[in-house]
């Protein structure tokens, strides 16, 4: 036998013998057995089992090679085995080694590519193995492997091609398991790139096996970044002022908390229709993977919003819209409910109905969807609401930004008073937990109530200031005789901002 075996390309084993052989062989078991035991409990670390197992195999039968005589055929083919395992089992390591630096250096490294020199190594092995074991002369091999290849090659012409193809979709990167493609009418999340084909999920959960070559011809839009732009057409009504519709369409877009702030949303005229004023809203998204709840939550929150501030989104001219012809209300009735509402409110509730009745011209009803922002803490306020129906949520900001729950608030409640008697900046953030009918009450109203009777400012300063009061001692346990001073500032607030 002209080779070394396993364990003499590791030690040197010349005046060793059998006994010592043997012990080395089985040493390194021992070895390898320890090394598995460590390596196991880590996935990354694991990948080198393969490895391992094939060095086992390697060292297992070097320690039963030196009992057998080297004329046996036993004996040859065990030798053979051992120096093949190992070579196999370094070739294995190595790979893996070659592939974890690649990934901790953050460099491009093709799996693909890797597999097929892992592939050729393990042929000039099994040739090396030959000829120094065997004595087999491989030039005639390697000449009828050559045929053999040209063979093969011409009857997996496409299979070879979706190879290759994906080897240069590996080496140049148009895309990375995670990111978000569309090539042709096919839109889907990259799973990885394979051999012949390069998987891929789409938003209905359908599994992809596209073919690398046809990938390779395809015009790919990859939508990876931080943030994917999308767009939503918008009819509104000739009556509505454009710049009046872009502020309330952005007002949208900013409270909604998937829409990126960075690039900033976009409202754009883009049209002049037949029935409407058509509009271009562009936004970036966070996850591309929500588009659709994006879109849907933004034409719910929009429906509401124009619906709130009498901004009709039309009908097609080309519709006959046939209806019962409706009965005006009472608007007797409708003020009455209103002044009752208003009652409801306790720094209102000692005001006569007359008096009550004159906040009703400044008074506004406004729908909000569920999860639609009111207002935000830190804006201004000249308004308060009462909540007819449904539900609203209030939050405050933390030193720390984060974001507190602190009451639910059903109808009849009423919020937003401080900012609209005082002139001080929204103390918390509102939002609608249901879809929710406000009444919103102007400052207005109040100023020409407060000036023709200064002593209801009087009244409603002191039911507040006890109330908030009221607040703090059971948050603080504040003194009795903080309330009296409470109203006196709290008037005198009042005093400057309705001028009375």
């Amino acid at each position: 036998m002209n080779s070394r075996s396993a364990l003499e390309i590791l030690f040197d084993l010349s005046d060793a013998g059998p006994l010592g052989h043997m012990a080395t062989g089985l040493a390194l078991l021992a070895v390898l057995a320890v090394l598995w035991l460590v390596v196991r409990g880590d996935a990354e670390r694991r990948r080198f089992g393969g490895a391992m197992a094939l060095l086992a195999v390697a060292f297992a039968a070097e320690v039963v090679v030196p009992w057998l005589s080297p004329e046996w055929k036993t004996a040859m083919a065990l030798r053979a085995v051992s120096l093949l395992a190992f070579l196999f089992g370094m070739v294995r390591a190595l790979a893996i080694i070659a592939d974890l630096f690649a990934r901790r250096q953050q460099r491009d490294f093709s799996m693909i590519f890797r597999e097929l020199a892992t592939l050729l190594l393990y042929g000039v092995v099994v040739l090396v193995v030959a000829r120094t074991e065997f004595s087999v002369d491989v030039t005639p091999l390697l000449a009828t492997s050559a045929l053999v290849t040209a063979v093969i090659g011409l009857a997996l012409q496409e299979t070879l091609g979706n190879v290759f193809s994906g080897l240069s979709l590996q080496m140049q990167r148009p895309f990375e398991p995670g990111d978000w493609v569309r090539f042709g009418t096919y839109l889907g999340r990259v799973q990885g790139i394979g051999w012949r084909s390069t998987r891929l999920v789409t938003r209905s959960l359908e599994l992809l096996e596209v073919p690398n070559a046809h990938l390779a011809r395809e015009v790919i839009t990859n939508y990876r970044g931080n943030a994917v732009g999308d767009e939503i057409p918008l009819g509104v009504s000739y009556d509505a002022p454009p710049n009046r519709v872009k502020e309330v369409v952005l007002r949208v877009l900013h409270h909604h908390p998937e829409i990126a702030k960075s690039p900033s949303p976009q409202v754009w005229v883009g049209e002049y229709g037949d029935f409407a004023v058509k509009y271009r809203v562009k936004f970036w998204m966070i996850d591309y993977s929500r588009q659709d709840w994006v879109r849907d939550e933004v034409m719910s929150s929009l429906w509401y919003a124009l619906r709130r501030h009498g901004i009709e989104i039309p009908y097609p001219i080309r519709t006959l819209q046939m209806k019962e012809q409706a009965v005006a209300p009472d608007l007797d009735e409708r003020q009455r409910q209103l002044v009752a509402a208003l009652r409801r409110v306790d720094f209102l509730s000692e005001l006569g109905e007359e008096e009550l009745s004159t906040l009703v011209p400044n008074l506004e009803e406004a729908e909000f969807g569920r999860g639609e922002t009111i207002f935000r803490e830190g804006e201004a306020g000249e308004t308060f609401y009462v909540v007819e129906r449904g539900a609203v949520e209030v939050f405050t900001h933390g030193a720390n930004g984060r974001e507190t729950h602190v009451a639910d608030l059903h109808a009849p409640a009423f919020f937003g008073e401080m900012s609209l008697l005082t002139g001080e900046a929204r103390s918390a953030t509102v939002r609608a937990k249901a879809d929710a009918h406000l009444l919103v009450v102007e400052r207005e109203g109040f100023e020409s109530l407060f000036k023709a009777r200064p002593s209801i400012a009087e009244a409603i300063s002191r039911v507040v200031a006890a109330r908030q009061t009221g607040l703090r001692e059971r948050r603080e346990q504040a003194s009795t005789g903080e309330a009296v001073e409470s109203s006196r500032s709290l008037l005198a607030k009042m005093r400057a901002i309705f001028s009375f």
